[in-house]
């Protein structure tokens, strides 16, 4: 009988090393996910702030009383549709990512860290789509912006403040969830590999 228990031992500790190493290679697969997740969240945010940026620069000038000339605004309301398309697009791949990383065998608090950080995607996502209201606005009142209608402009700045308001309020929340995903995992670093 003592010999059948070292055998079955044996077993089982080879049994636990595959697990424990199923579990190391399923966080290593996750924490590079994650990584190309960011890598995409980076971008995204790089072609928002671009975007609301020229916007920006468009709005101030019409708020003041400037009259935008019509090609100059169309050619900076295109340019920021075609970058918060691209925002927009990364960001549904980086969920994507997110959420494969999300089916793999990981402990609890690497499953909430995900959570949060497609919870703080969604928001981030809601906050291009809403800033994608501004251009779409410049587009539509472009004769109006370039002089044509000043009471029609000051409807439309107010419009795009309000807009505003919204994308910062989204971004906020996109940003403190992304914060408490973080805070946990510097608060648990060793349930991600760390």
């Amino acid at each position: 009988m003592p010999h059948l228990v070292i055998p079955t031992l044996l077993l089982a500790l080879v049994t636990l090393s595959l697990m424990t190493a199923g579990c190391t290679s399923d966080i290593d697969v996750a924490n590079e996910t994650v990584r190309e997740s960011d890598s995409l969240r980076t971008s995204a945010v790089e072609k928002l702030r671009k975007s609301t940026a020229a916007m920006d620069g468009l709005v101030q000038g019409a708020a003041a009383g400037k009259a935008l000339p019509a090609t100059q605004t169309r050619i900076a309301a295109d340019a920021a549709v075609a970058d918060l398309d691209a925002a927009l697009a990364e960001l549904s791949a980086r969920d994507q990512k997110l959420k494969s990383a999300q089916e793999l065998g990981l402990n609890a608090n690497y499953q909430e860290f995900l959570r949060l950080l497609r919870e703080s995607n969604d928001k981030l996502t809601q906050t291009v789509s809403s800033a994608q209201e501004i251009p779409e606005l410049v587009q539509n009142e472009q004769y109006s912006l370039a002089g044509w209608d000043e009471i029609k402009t000051q409807v439309v700045v107010k419009q795009i403040y309000s807009v505003q308001q919204n994308i910062e309020k989204l971004n906020s929340e996109s940003e403190t969830l992304r914060n408490q995903a973080e805070k946990l995992r510097q608060d648990h670093p060793e349930d991600f590999g760390e």
